[in-house]
């Protein structure tokens, strides 16, 4: 009986030790400082530069400005004659960057435009990286095997390659 209540004793202290060390709230959240977890870059709404702003003439109807443009962020029904692009990027680093570009219309047509801190070119924004251009041709893994023939079909699928 001794033995039995040494051994309860000896789980419901450690039980409760654990317990106690689940619940600190210091230790949950703690990263050692060698430890660099990876951060990506988070974008949200609609990417509007100058160059499209400047295909936008006063006149336009919706259906022009939603084809240059795309379609807004914010179009709330109490404010039908206004439509608002806006974006926002947070970097890796914590930087944020915001834009904001408002429309307004008159009788279905745009009556002015303007908005604050839009890049030139796409390029603006997303940095060095985003300007390398990317090969048209395939590239040598992306050529088709030797190994398939076109003409050939099998159970009468000519849709499905046919392997020598």
């Amino acid at each position: 009986m001794r033995i039995l209540r040494l051994n309860l004793m000896l789980c419901a202290t450690l039980s409760v030790g654990l317990a106690a060390c689940s619940t600190s709230p210091g230790l949950s959240t703690y990263v050692p400082s060698f430890v660099k977890p990876y951060r990506f870059d988070i974008q949200q709404g609609n990417f509007v530069t100058e160059q499209e702003v400047q295909r936008l003439r006063v006149g336009m109807t919706k259906d022009q400005v939603r084809f240059i443009m795309g379609t807004p962020l914010l179009n709330s029904p109490f404010h039908e004659n206004r439509w608002d692009y806006l974006y926002r990027l947070q970097r890796a680093n914590g930087e944020v960057v915001q834009s904001r570009y408002t429309v307004i219309f008159d009788n279905g047509l745009v009556a002015r435009h303007g908005g604050e801190n839009l890049p030139q070119n796409p390029t603006d924004l997303l940095g060095p990286a985003a300007s390398t251009t990317v090969p048209k041709g395939p590239l040598p893994a992306e050529r088709p095997a030797a190994d398939i023939k076109e003409s050939e079909t099998v159970s009468g699928s000519e849709r499905a390659p046919v392997l020598k």
